[in-house]
């Protein structure tokens, strides 16, 4: 258990250090991000058109038809949808209409807890298995797969996320948890043994 728990918090520590760098050195994924031509004119229709404060807006709405609708009306605001949907423009995006305190050493702190706890998960999943040291690398390796194609994908699949944005953060998951599975593969697991 004691080698568990370091190969966890050392995994935990080398996976948030390549986050770190990831996101502040190699810039791949600010690299990506776009900016609008008038930001000021773009903040001000956003905060004069926020519906229900800080949260998630898509644009158009995509919501529903009147329930006292006919099913004649229905039909011709579900086109209108359509229409607007295919016509554009198209936003999927967090909104935060006012201001707010960001405190860089909060969200860190909450970003290591979170990288601890997938360092446990996956360190408990490996400590079930026989594998050589180079098939646990690739087992923690397929868990940060795992995680970018559940988070990632179903971004690009339905809210129209950049195919480039979504590469990028699939990436960036297999390569923090090679890293981590390269820690983690030292302290958890087992050599297969051959039976007689």
């Amino acid at each position: 258990m004691g080698k568990l728990i370091l190969g966890a918090v050392l995994a935990a520590l080398a996976v948030f250090s390549w986050e770190a760098l990831s996101w502040t050195v190699i810039g791949w994924h600010t690299n990506g991000f776009r900016s609008f031509r008038d930001e000021s004119a773009v903040a001000e229709v956003i905060k004069a058109n926020v519906t229900a404060g800080h949260g998630t807006y898509l644009l158009p709405s995509m919501g529903q038809a009147p329930k006292v609708a006919t099913a004649e009306e229905k039909k011709a605001f579900e086109a209108a949808q359509a229409k607007a949907l295919a016509d554009g423009p198209y936003m999927y995006a967090v909104v935060r209409p006012g201001k707010t305190e960001i405190s860089m050493g909060t969200n860190m702190v909450l970003s290591f807890i979170r990288t601890l706890v997938c360092a446990f998960l996956i360190a408990a999943l490996l400590s079930q298995v026989a594998l050589f040291y180079p098939a646990r690398i690739a087992y923690v390796a397929a868990a940060g797969l795992f995680a970018g194609l559940v988070a990632d994908l179903p971004m690009w699949i339905w809210f129209e996320n950049p195919g480039r944005d979504t590469v990028v953060n699939i990436a960036d998951h297999v390569i923090a948890w090679v890293i981590g599975g390269a820690v983690l593969g030292i302290f958890v697991g087992r050599d297969p043994v051959a039976e007689p």
